[in-house]
Formats: structure tokens, sequence, C-alpha cells
């Protein structure tokens, strides 16, 4: 069974989302929100789905018209709170999902990846960002012993075992894009020019503080897909919150039918 949220685990994610409403960190999502607005601005589809440490939207550019903010705990200013590893969704349900550096900060981010490949719609977008060990800012981690630290305490996940985990629950890789090659001194560290950035993305060196990894769902011929909640008479009660502290409740509680 898996558990549910630590006091512990919950302060360290609440640390986190401190350092990314710091200067440096908002830096960080800027940098993040501009390849997201180029990515988005292509994926249609019924519903998207964004979770993460930090409750803010990064989806502004999505035509998609049904968007969702799921936070983690209490405290998160989201309207709908739910486990990671028990979504409130049904299965091959969502067309878009952005996970916003949640998985290097959970214990058992398999566990959540799982959940959220389960609530993916076969052919829909999955969208992983995370910090790549494999860089500057990897090594930053290492050589100053910062791992008591935000966001130095998470366990930063390779790109390739990312895709590997991804593979094993019939994901197909559809691009990784990576970005932020300065070190992590001060937000004036990562500015750079637009040329720069334009060079950077045509280059895409693997060696980038942070990746974001697309993934799409393969369909199975032994799962049928289903059809979108509108068709299905079904809808997502808004504002609808899930204490991580009590016992789950089943998946469909949230769920009404239309009158």
């Amino acid at each position: 069974m898996v558990k549910t949220l630590t006091t512990e685990s919950l302060k360290s994610l609440r640390d986190v989302r401190t350092w990314f409403d710091s200067a440096l960190g908002q830096n960080v999502m800027q940098i993040e929100g501009s390849i997201l607005d180029q990515l988005l601005s292509g994926y249609f589809g019924y519903h998207l789905l964004q979770t993460g440490v930090f409750p803010q939207a990064l989806y502004d550019a999505s035509p998609i018209r049904n968007k969702i903010l799921l936070g983690l705990d209490t405290s998160d200013s989201s309207p709908l709170i739910a486990k990671s590893t028990e979504l409130p969704f049904l299965d091959n349900s969502i067309d878009v999902i952005i996970s916003h550096h949640l998985l290097e900060f959970l214990d058992r981010p398999l566990d959540t990846l799982r959940e959220l490949a389960r609530v993916s719609l076969p052919m829909g977008y999955f969208v992983v960002i995370g910090f790549n060990p494999i860089s500057l800012w990897g090594l930053w981690k290492s050589a100053a012993g910062w791992n008591g630290k935000p966001p130095w305490f998470g366990k930063f996940i390779r790109p390739g075992r990312l895709m590997d985990w991804l593979n094993a629950l019939n994901f197909k890789i559809d691009r990784v894009q990576y970005c932020i090659y300065g070190l992590p001194i001060s937000p004036n560290s990562l500015r750079t020019s637009d040329s720069s950035r334009e060079l950077s993305r045509n280059i895409n060196l693997p060696l980038g503080a942070v990746y974001v990894l697309v993934a799409r769902k393969q369909e199975s011929t032994m799962t049928a897909i289903t059809q979108p909640w509108h068709s299905r008479g079904l809808k997502l009660i808004q504002g609808g919150r899930l204490n991580p502290a009590i016992p789950p409740v089943s998946r469909g509680a949230i769920f009404n039918e239309r009158n």
C-alpha cells in the first residue's frame, strides 16, 4: 500500500515551494514557461492536468478549455487537492498532463509516475519537467554539499532513467528539450539574450540544468479508449478538496451525474 505524505515529506515539499517563490526559482519557472508556451499551444483536447510542488499555473498558452491545477496538501492554493498516488480521475481521461518538478521530490516517484500514466489518455501528451543531474547544477549539488537545502535535497532523475520508466509504462518519447546552462548563483546568472536562447534550443545539449520531456501513451489493444467526460454524463466537481492526511476516498467520489 502506498503511504500518505508524512509530516516530514510535506515540510520538504513546502521548503521546495519556498525556493521556487524566490527570485532564482521564479527565473527558472519563467524559462520553463517559455518552453511550455511553445509546446502547449499545439496540444489539443478536452482536459489538461498540472501537478507539482509549486502551485503556479504554467498552462496559459494551452487552447484546452478545462485546465486543472492539482495541489498536494491543504496549504496549496490549488482548487483541488489529492495524493499524487491516488488521483481522482478516470483511467485514460486526461489529454495533456504536466508533471512539474514533482518526481524528484518524492520518496517513491515511480508510484506517482504509474498513477499519472493511468489517467493519461492514449496518444495524449505527458510533459515531465525535472532537474538534470548531468549538468552544472548536478555538479553544484554534489560539490557544494547542500543536500539538506532546497532544491538540492531532491533526488534528481536522469532523463535516460525517466525514459526507461516511461517506455516500460507503454509511452513513446516524443522529444526532450534542455535549458539553463548557467550556475545557480543568482537570477542574473540564468539570464541570456534571445539569440543565445534560440541557439541553445537549436543545439539542445543534454547538459542543461532542466529538461522538459514529452512522451505519448501508446494505444493498447487490450484496453478500450473511454469517451471524453462531457459525453459520459460526468463532470468534475469544481473546488473539491481531498485531505491527504485522511484515508483515501474512492476515485468516483468527486464525480457526479449531470442533471
